[in-house]
């Protein structure tokens, strides 16, 4: 997840670890990973993260496309040839800040965007609260347990996750595990300052992932996903940590946000650099945005303006950064944070910096932005 209103946490990335680790002990071992265990799409994603979608329409926003027509939120994203979406899963969200996405809310978007043809990245936050760098917090269900029987309850809670969906037909099409786990996820057992028990939790998920869906065969692909930390060394240095303690990753996800990360040569560079480093693995950006009204964050130095205009701009210039890098798709973060007065219950956020780098505007109105990626 981006944070929504509030500057983004920026950890140190470790050194190269050298340990090594299987998964949880109660759970078949993790692999070692320098191959794939599931095969990544071949296509070129064009992806929208519509986790806020059902809950807006759920509370009266009407989403109109360009010309005013009005139609369902997955129906603007399909005519708009996207071919992915992304949804986040939360452990029980208490519907505040946005955070609507519980199980059967997930089940009722998967539905809607299988039916309308669209591929899904499962965002898996593995908290109730928005899971980023600076807030990996464990839900209260498990609270207190110790790192082992942590890792034995994602592996139970990740196997229920995708054997209910698979049951409704509607299995997703890659899976995150964990939201931008720059810092580790599931504090405290899982910071990253001990990275064998990080890869414990994540592999735990990973080997769910696989059981679930009848074994490496059929399942899909796993997407590890950070941050981007400003810097191709200290990306790369990361995801060498990671799988030099057997973490589990077929595909790699970064988050790049300009007013965060920096201008499109660092990130260019970041890509080439992982594609490099981990041939096997897909790059992808899980998320960016840019804004098509002045932002309430008070960020300055935006590398395009603050226009709907602008905003397409952006997304036309990025495309191209990352495919001649060679990455493989890219996911529009927060597209339907639109008339978030009737759906955002956020007492102690004083601003709503996230509803203008929307694809939609205060009349829920599609942006020249939405055709930013063609």
């Amino acid at each position: 997840m981006n944070s929504v209103l509030r500057p983004r946490s920026r950890l140190p990335v470790l050194a190269l670890l050298t340990l090594g680790l299987g998964a949880c002990s109660s759970q078949p071992p993790g692999p070692a990973v320098l191959a794939p265990q599931a095969t990544a799409p071949t296509e070129w994603i064009k992806g929208m993260d519509v986790s806020e979608a059902r809950g807006a329409e759920a509370a009266g926003v009407v989403f109109k496309d360009r010309d005013g027509t009005v139609k369902p939120a997955l129906q603007i994203v399909k005519d708009h040839q996207y071919n992915w979406v992304r949804v986040r899963l939360m452990v029980d969200p208490d519907g505040r800040y946005g955070l609507l996405q519980d199980l059967p809310y997930v089940k009722a978007v998967m539905k809607d965007a299988k039916g309308r043809g669209l591929k899904v990245l499962l965002d898996l936050h593995y908290s109730h609260w928005w899971a980023d760098p600076g807030n990996q917090w464990t839900p209260s269900r498990w609270a207190g347990q110790d790192v082992n029987t942590l890792a034995g309850s994602v592996y139970t809670y990740t196997k229920d996750v995708i054997t209910q969906l698979r049951a409704q037909g509607t299995a997703p099409d890659m899976v995150q595990i964990g939201n931008e786990i720059n810092g580790g996820m599931l504090w405290e057992p899982g910071r990253i300052g001990n990275m064998a028990n990080f890869v414990k939790l994540t592999n735990a998920g990973a080997n769910a992932v696989r059981d679930a869906s009848g074994g490496n065969a059929t399942m899909p692909p796993i997407m590890v996903h950070i941050a981007k930390t400003g810097g191709a060394a200290e990306t790369v240095a990361w995801y060498r940590a990671f799988v030099g303690v057997g973490g589990w990753v077929d595909t790699i996800g970064l988050s790049y946000y300009p007013m965060w990360h920096g201008d499109s040569s660092g990130l260019s560079e970041t890509i080439k650099q992982l594609r490099a480093n981990f041939t096997w693995a897909k790059v992808y950006l899980a998320e960016t945005a840019s804004y098509w009204a002045p932002n309430q964050g008070g960020y300055t130095n935006l590398p395009y303006p603050q226009t709907p205009q602008g905003q397409s701009d952006y997304l036309k210039a990025l495309t191209p950064v990352v495919q001649g890098a060679g990455g493989s798709g890219i996911f529009y973060w927060g597209a339907f944070w639109s008339q978030s007065s009737r759906w955002l219950i956020a007492p102690d956020w004083k601003d709503d910096d996230a509803s203008r780098r929307s694809l939609f505007d205060d009349g829920a109105r599609a942006t020249a932005g939405i055709d930013g990626l063609n």
